[in-house]
């Protein structure tokens, strides 16, 4: 009965509900992300901002982001890049609030599985795909984006009110059965 006491007095109180507010707020924020992951086997279609790492043959040292949707433009103009990458993993930053990554996921002999991560200060764009050095093919993307709180805020609001309701029952339950 103590403990029910303890549970009905955090919950029902005034400064509980924006402690549950924000935790809601924050798993709803992930779940809206994990929700929102896209895979091409189920025939989703990826994020806008999918991307390929790539090297300049002029300048292999450094990888650049390429969007999915302009790697034949670039093939059709002639611009020599590489597509196979030969660290396991790289990382450049743009500015204080943008940095952009590649992580070879798995090497065989002619192909590599690679994510591509592109963070600014607004979201983050997952790209995973697979290429063997002439072509890509891209298999998922997911990403977290700061206007998934928007979303989830209501739920949040929903989830930190039932939390005080609750709690608010149980103090009165409590006290009418510790007044009998």
């Amino acid at each position: 009965m103590k403990w029910l006491k303890i549970l009905a007095f955090i919950l029902g109180s005034a400064w509980f509900f924006p402690v549950s507010c924000t935790s809601a707020l924050y798993a709803g924020i992930h779940i809206k992300a994990h929700l929102d992951e896209r895979e091409v086997n189920r025939g989703d279609q990826l994020h806008n901002g999918f991307s390929v790492a790539v090297l300049s043959k002029h300048d292999a040292t450094q990888f650049q982001l390429l969007a999915f949707s302009e790697l034949h433009r670039f093939r059709v103009v002639g611009e020599q890049y590489q597509l196979l990458l030969p660290k396991p993993f790289a990382r450049m930053k743009i500015n204080d609030y943008q940095y952009i990554a590649y992580r070879v996921l798995e090497q065989k002999e002619n192909s590599q599985l690679i994510e591509v991560e592109d963070s600014n200060d607004d979201r983050t764009i997952w790209s995973c795909y697979r290429t063997d050095g002439r072509a890509v093919t891209p298999i998922a993307s997911r990403m977290f984006h700061v206007g998934y709180m928007m979303n989830a805020l209501p739920y949040a609001f929903g989830v930190a009110l039932f939390l005080h309701g609750i709690g608010l029952i149980l103090r009165r339950r409590i006290a009418h059965l510790s007044s009998t």
